[in-house]
């Protein structure tokens, strides 16, 4: 059996522990603090568009609602060695830069058979195409600066394949994928 008064002295050292724990804990309270941040997010853009005169620039997604080449006299009357020209703008706007990728141009009617008109496009200087921008034309760059224009110059050659009467069209396509 305990004592009274060993009792009491175990008791005065667990009431005195108590005491201390609180004042323990009410201490370390006062000694936590929290921080917060916070941050707003939105996705950038990205426009990839096209123009035939250098002034209207428009989405043309699909080949249902491709733009209309009007390429200079002589188009609609080709003989093997006819060569004619047409100019095209492409634009990136927005928060990114792109890389070009040229897709061959596929021909419909009479010229989808391979071999009837040969193809080439060069990147000009300023919008306008004929046989001198041609000539002074450098390669179609790989990456377009966004808020840059890239005036093309394309290129179509009747080759002897050619027969009389032949007609089609031909379809261009051009995509572009951001970069950062």
């Amino acid at each position: 059996m305990v004592k009274t008064a060993d009792r009491r002295k175990v008791l005065a050292v667990l009431a005195g522990g108590l005491v201390l724990g609180v004042g323990t804990a009410v201490t370390l309270a006062a000694w936590n603090d929290s921080e917060f941040a916070t941050g707003d997010f939105a996705a950038g853009t990205f426009v990839f568009q096209g123009s035939t005169d250098n002034e209207t620039f428009e989405d043309h997604t699909s080949q249902e609602g491709a733009a209309a080449l009007t390429f200079e006299t002589g188009a609609d009357n080709l003989a093997p060695g006819d060569t004619v020209y047409e100019a095209y703008a492409l634009r990136v706007t927005g928060s990114y830069d792109a890389e070009l990728e040229a897709v061959a141009p596929i021909g419909s009617g009479d010229f989808a058979t391979a071999g009837k008109l040969s193809f080439d496009a060069v990147a000009t200087t300023a919008f306008g195409c004929d046989e001198t921008a041609f000539a002074g034309g450098s390669a179609v760059p790989d990456v377009m600066e966004q808020g840059t224009d890239v005036y093309l110059c394309l290129q179509v050659t009747a080759e002897d394949a050619l027969e009389q009467g032949d007609a089609g069209s031909v379809l261009w396509q051009w995509n572009a994928e951001s970069v950062q």
